[in-house]
């Protein structure tokens, strides 16, 4: 309702039924020759056809027994379904039944809070039900241009101080990051959470500076017009690139991050270390040694205390991968025996290559010459 009273596309279509969503959802799908997919644990069921996505869910109230705990679900009306929602601008709905008329039911001001712009909490114990609330507060203020409600604002800092956040798991907490990060603009966001109070949620040590949020803006302008696949990583790995390599890990942890995620994270004062050591204006085929992923080289492009460095990435970004026109079954026919030494000497070429030295024509007589006099290339 909120994307439709806006007049943005609609992303998705959420159905709330007072009494058997599933059946609903099973009706539907056959009216449409599709399957419904039952989550049976929490009675709602997604129907999927010509691209679109519908979601069924009875409606329900729900209860915490503590701060940052998984609610409880009870049956109830649709007042109450909507009363459990996040913010006012989520807490609209549109009667589809026919006994009821098509009409917008509206009990928190929803729509009145969209055409002021704002996004408001239901009530005072919003963030202490659901601290992750507070990080959708930064994530929609930034993705839809709207002010948070001061007394919404207020709330957030009472959580944080009140230590609501230490409840929520990390994987939750980094599951709401990765969303933020992943938005348009994530610049912005880091902004909305800091006025917000959050980042000691996160770690402490994270910066909001003007230099910070400039990185953040530039790594997305960068890895853009690279055409590079990147994802949420490349931001947190800007953000975080002042952090120690002990904070590093503790940041790590507090977002639970596993395999190559953590191993990228935690190695990042590291991999920053090897670029600053790698000569005055490393050459590209020294960069290329280092097997940086695209989201490492952006963020080292924007974060690398200097200038050679953050040229020379920057450069690798921009370029087409250089990739050799010949190999090992071309030594071998020009007589090169078979060995490592075959390996050797393609490397030696691709490195000249990469650094300029040869042109994509010469790559058999180098590669050729490496092989015979390798202390000569």
């Amino acid at each position: 309702m909120r994307d439709l009273l806006l007049g943005t596309p609609v992303r998705d279509l959420d159905f709330a039924v007072e009494g058997d969503a599933v059946s609903v959802a099973r009706d539907v799908a056959r009216e449409l020759g599709v399957e419904a997919r039952v989550h049976g644990r929490f009675a709602t069921a997604t129907v999927a056809s010509g691209g679109e996505r519908l979601d069924f869910a009875a409606t329900r109230s729900e209860t915490y027994e503590r701060p940052g705990a998984l609610p409880r679900v009870a049956p109830a009306s649709i007042e109450e379904d909507l009363g459990r929602r996040d913010f006012s601008v989520h807490a609209m709905a549109l009667s589809l039944a026919p006994a009821r008329g098509r009409r917008l039911n509206d009990p928190f001001g929803g729509r009145e809070d969209l055409v002021r712009r704002r996004l408001r909490i239901l009530h005072a114990h919003s963030f202490e039900d659901d601290p992750t609330r507070a990080y959708r507060a930064a994530r929609y203020a930034n993705r839809l241009g709207f002010s948070i409600e001061p007394r919404t604002r207020k709330a957030a800092r009472h959580a944080v101080a009140a230590g609501f956040f230490e409840a929520i798991s990390g994987d939750r907490r980094r599951r709401e990051l990765r969303l933020i990060l992943s938005e348009p603009r994530p610049a912005g966001a880091v902004r909305q959470m800091a006025r917000l109070g959050l980042l000691p949620t996160l770690h402490p040590s994270l910066p909001t500076n003007g230099r910070a949020l400039s990185r953040l803006a530039a790594a997305g302008r960068l890895a853009a017009s690279a055409g590079k696949t990147t994802s949420w990583i490349l931001y947190l790995l800007v953000w975080s690139s002042g952090l120690k390599a002990r904070e590093l890990e503790e940041f790590a942890n507090r977002l639970a991050l596993a395999g190559e995620e953590r191993r990228i994270l935690t190695s990042w004062r590291e991999t920053l270390g090897n670029l600053a050591g790698s000569g005055r204006r490393p050459r590209p085929s020294q960069i290329a040694a280092l097997r940086l992923t695209p989201d490492e080289t952006a963020a080292a492009a924007v974060s690398s205390g200097r200038k050679e460095v953050r040229a020379v990435l920057a450069q690798q970004l921009l370029r087409k991968p250089v990739e050799l026109s010949i190999g090992g079954r071309d030594l071998v026919r020009s007589g090169v025996s078979p060995g490592p030494e075959v390996g050797r000497a393609l490397a030696r070429t691709l490195a000249a290559r990469r650094d300029g030295k040869i042109p994509r024509e010469e790559e058999l007589d180098y590669a050729l010459k490496a092989a015979s006099h390798p202390e000569a290339s």
